[in-house]
């Protein structure tokens, strides 16, 4: 009644069964001997459920020793044997321990599918997992993909499991959540994990999670390599050559925003060895920077943007570095931080400068202060053609009398008109049309380019 159990399905799937257990002693039969992964995971498993019956009264002895576990290897007809007689009928006096001894086992098949979720997306480079009723779908270079689907009952203990491991309240579903945890020991996997309420066709309502997987080991991208041409990279160290003023990256989720600016401050630091004190604030930090010092910002614990950036004055910061303009708060403090003589870079969810500048100014921020801090606007889209990304991206310059010209109103496109536009819209173009020669490029590119700013930029090039 006590045995370590899998259920035939992931069994099956993966070519593995319990051959015989006795105790903490257990032996599996695979089909392939090789897989060092399935059997790590079998292992962490098998340790974490013996951990769990220790915590049982009247455990018996031999379930409470070191953990011994063996693979051999067999046929898939073997395996089906063994599968076939996973479950039998347990006596009716022990149903309350069987009870307990069943919900071990959903908690060890929920590590097991969990643990084989994450490692089949960090391999194949995907950047968030998507849970939604019974699917599970990875947006691998800026698509989602649908990997499996499970079992209505799989996929709520799977639930369970992630939203147990993030800190989330496990019994509530009925509000929205947040929380994070860290996968992996050797190459840790920082996962922010979200979770909201979804009604379905049938009025019903279940959880769909998202989990984004930030890598905080990796250091970023050199900026020569990341498409910008020679003209928008002089212009990017303009902005780094500043004494003080306010930078904005701007995009949509998923264009690579936090990328480009972390790969920024690589380039300042490197520049200047160190002789400048660099501090970012971010939520949570994508990237972990060399010489530069980086805060988490967390709301939750009243560690906010504008409650940090009062400790960041007295740190004597020469450059700050603000995860994400979100609210009038946070853009309070990234104009702050400008005139106060710093040099500010900052996030902000905008298509192009123009909107960059009445999206501030919504959040509260006057156009006299911005027109005097502003020094540039980077705006990027990721457009991902035969799987392969290209960076759009257009670096803007305010022109001279813009702080003049922002005394009056102006539209978005009106404003556009107020900066300098550096883009590599026409060497993305020359590349994509390269890939296409053999097909018919104009149809091709007109239907993936369609939408987006970028697009309709591609657009006017092509006819």
């Amino acid at each position: 009644m006590y045995e370590f159990k899998l259920t035939p399905a992931y069994c099956l799937f993966n070519g593995i069964a319990i051959l015989e257990q006795h105790g903490a002693e257990i032996m599996f039969i695979v089909e392939n001997l090789e897989d060092v992964v399935l059997q790590g995971r079998l292992r962490r498993a098998f340790v974490e459920y013996l951990e769990g019956l220790a915590e049982l009264k009247d455990i018996p002895e031999f379930f409470k020793r070191e953990a011994k576990i063996d693979f051999i290897e067999g046929s898939r007809e073997q395996i089906r044997r063994c599968v076939s007689g996973l479950y039998k009928a347990e006596n009716e006096t022990e149903q309350a321990a069987v009870a307990v001894i069943e919900q071990k086992q959903k908690e060890a098949a929920a590590i097991l599918l969990l643990d084989s979720i994450l490692h089949d997306a960090c391999k194949k480079g995907a950047t968030d997992i998507h849970i939604e009723k019974n699917i599970i779908r990875f947006r691998i270079s800026g698509a989602l993909e649908k990997q499996i689907e499970l079992q209505l009952e799989r996929c709520e203990e799977l639930i369970q499991r992630i939203k147990l491991l993030a800190g989330m309240n496990v019994i509530e579903k009925r509000k929205s959540q947040d929380g994070r945890f860290v996968y992996g020991t050797a190459k840790p996997i920082f996962i922010r994990v979200s979770d909201v309420i979804v009604i379905g066709e049938k009025q019903e309502t279940y959880e769909a999670l998202v989990l984004r997987l930030l890598d905080t080991s990796r250091i970023p991208l050199n900026l020569n390599l990341l498409g910008f041409n020679e003209e928008q990279l002089l212009k990017i160290t303009e902005f780094e050559e500043f004494k003080n003023g306010l930078v904005l990256v701007c995009g949509a989720t998923g264009s690579g925003k936090s990328t480009t600016i972390a790969a920024m401050l690589v380039d300042l630091e490197l520049k200047t060895n160190g002789t400048l004190k660099i501090i970012s604030m971010e939520d949570p930090p994508e990237y972990v920077i060399p010489g530069v010092s980086q805060i988490q910002i967390n709301e939750e614990y009243g560690n906010s943007y504008d409650e940090a950036l009062t400790h960041i004055f007295r740190q004597d910061p020469d450059v700050i570095m603000i995860g994400e303009i979100r609210d009038e708060k946070t853009a309070a403090v990234a104009v702050r931080a400008a005139l106060t003589g710093h040099l500010v870079f900052a996030t902000l969810h905008t298509c192009g400068p123009g909107e960059a500048v009445l999206r501030l100014e919504n959040l509260g921020v006057q156009r006299n202060l911005l027109a005097s801090v502003l020094r540039g606007i980077i705006c990027q889209e990721l457009n991902f053609i035969d799987k392969k990304s290209n960076l759009c991206a257009d670096v803007s310059l305010p022109k001279k009398n813009f702080a003049a010209s922002l005394k009056e109103y102006f539209t978005e496109e009106e404003l556009d008109e107020r900066f300098e536009h550096c883009t590599n819209y026409s060497e993305v173009l020359s590349k994509t049309l390269l890939r296409f020669e053999k097909f018919d490029s104009t149809k091709t590119l007109k239907r993936d380019w369609s939408g987006g700013v970028f697009g309709q930029n591609i657009h006017k090039q092509i006819g």
